[in-house]
């Protein structure tokens, strides 16, 4: 949807700047394609600024793509804004992709079309139309290689190479246009070309689609997972863990057990979109810790290799009460642990109950948290949960500690050899929880005292019932009630509400230049 939204714009902008027209139209189409991906939202950018190089119009073509994208990112802004702001607690995803081979960017597939393309470059050189498709596709080029220093994934380039690679080849008709007989039917003779092309060159496509929209319900060994969920739907305490495998394929995905929530109704620690938390790099460590093969999909973070002694308490820590597991080789270290015990086994899987875990997500601290003073807590607060020695002192972030969170946290490090183990002296606690999708209660006889909360730290959080919610290793939430029942639940920003006002505001000019224009139609 997002690169069809991004052709319609490359047209609709050109003639838009051409005719000073369409502002509302290509800031309908800018919010749509920022509604899509990221990534085609930049791209739009790319798109526009080919028309700021010019030397006679640029002025008037700047006035043109600040009212359209005014319009536009106010449009959007109610996504936008708190994206942005909420920017540093999410984990970022910067890597060189390999490419192996220059027929992984240019398959077969395509090689006639970027061949047509060539050509019309070389034919229609100096139209300014082929300066547009050219300065995009090279623009792409440069951003691909800058990428990983710009904060990017490179490969995500590729796609816009190729897809106006692909298009711009239809351009080389320009050249034979008044000479050819029967024009109407050259785009169907065309068309029907392009499938008998594709069709005789598709490899795996077919296969690939079939396998993954075919459903669960009709792999071979869907009953086998209805086992296994099943017997996990059984309980609701605590998070599920499962070893990451290749041979998960066998249900339609190596990652078909992220659906436990749905198929199982049940919580566990990997999801869809990775780069949405800050809990991602601890989870994918975990992951390499229980597993036999690890995915490590985060390459600013090293990884561990299959050792349950060290991952139990990191479970533990992420209230983990089972745990999938597949390959012999980590059946081998579960079943020699003794805070492991096999629940079910069914056929190749054996699910496994942590027992030193009660499945509580809210619990008082043993010893006093520390206030850490660092310029990257991400790494750091890293580092510390790899140090499982140290995993009971809980390090609290805050970029400026006001008076009263100075006083509160007694205890400060700079660095992690610097940590104090003080014990906190309370009575038996009595803590009664419950957990919604966007919201946490708990009800406690330890009031003033520090609890907490394992569920990721996200600012939109508020919390009622105690001060103020903190940051905690290792990307948790802390609070101090100051009453015995506390409401945590996911708000609203002030960024939230602006960005929604800005939308608001967007809507209201596109209603009020529609209202000015309907009038303007009828008295004409």
């Amino acid at each position: 949807f997002g690169l069809a939204m991004v052709i319609v714009f490359f047209c609709t902008l050109y003639r838009g700047i051409e005719e000073k027209n369409r502002i509302i139209l290509n800031s309908v189409l800018l919010l749509l394609i920022g509604l899509s991906h990221g990534y085609t939202l930049i791209f739009s950018g790319v798109i526009a600024s080919f028309f700021l190089f010019t030397r006679k119009s640029w002025r008037e073509n700047l006035v043109y793509l600040v009212k359209v994208y005014s319009l536009g990112v106010s449009l959007l802004a109610f996504w936008l804004l708190p994206f942005f702001m909420n920017v540093p607690y999410v984990t970022s995803y910067v890597t060189r992709w390999q490419i192996a081979s220059i027929f992984e960017v240019i398959p077969l597939i395509l090689a006639p079309f970027f061949a047509a393309s060539l050509a019309a470059f070389m034919l229609n050189l100096f139209d300014r139309r082929t300066l547009y498709f050219g300065y995009i596709i090279l623009a792409c080029l440069l951003i691909y290689i800058l990428s990983p220093s710009l904060g990017m994934l490179d490969i995500r380039w590729v796609p816009f190479v190729q897809l106006f690679m692909t298009i711009f080849g239809a351009t080389i008709v320009l050249m034979f246009i008044k000479n050819i007989k029967g024009l109407p039917l050259v785009p169907i003779i065309l068309f029907l070309v392009v499938v008998l092309w594709v069709s005789l060159n598709v490899t795996f496509i077919k296969g690939w689609i079939k396998w993954n929209y075919e459903g669960f319900e009709n792999k071979a060994a869907w009953p086998l997972l209805q086992k296994i969920t099943g017997h996990l739907s059984k309980t609701d305490a605590g998070r599920v863990v499962y070893e990451h495998s290749p041979a998960h394929n066998v249900f339609g995905s190596e990652r078909v057990f992220e659906n436990l929530p749905y198929l199982a109704k049940r919580k566990t620690l990997e999801g869809l979109y990775m780069q949405s938390s800050i809990s991602a790099p601890f989870v994918f460590y975990i992951q390499s810790e229980i597993s036999k093969v690890c995915s490590g999909p985060f390459p600013q973070y090293k990884y561990a290799s299959l050792n349950l002694p060290a991952a139990i308490p990191h479970l533990k820590m992420f209230n983990v009460t089972q745990y999938i597991v597949r390959s012999p080789e980590a059946k081998k270290q579960a079943q020699s642990m003794p805070e492991l015990k096999l629940e079910q086994r069914f056929d190749d899987y054996e699910i496994y109950r942590l027992t030193s875990n009660d499945g509580h997500y809210v619990v008082p601290l043993a010893f006093q948290p520390v206030l850490y003073k660092t310029n990257n807590w991400k790494m750091d607060f890293f580092d510390w949960f790899r140090n499982i020695d140290i995993n009971d002192i809980h390090l609290v972030y805050l970029k400026s500690p006001g008076r009263k969170d100075q006083e509160r946290f007694q205890l400060q490090a700079s660095a992690l050899t610097e940590l104090k183990r003080v014990p906190i002296k309370s009575p038996p606690p009595a803590i009664k929880e419950t957990i919604k999708d966007e919201e946490i209660i708990f009800h406690t006889n330890l009031v003033g005292y520090p609890h907490l909360i394992k569920v990721s730290y996200h600012p939109n959080w508020k919390v009622e019932g105690a001060e103020r919610i903190y940051l905690v290793s290792p990307s948790f939430m802390l609070v101090y009630p100051e009453k015995n029942t506390v409401r945590l639940y996911f708000g609203k920003t002030l960024y939230n509400y602006l960005g929604e006002l800005l939308s608001l505001l967007g809507l209201s000019i596109i209603l009020v230049s529609g209202i000015i224009y309907f009038i303007h139609v009828r008295k004409t």
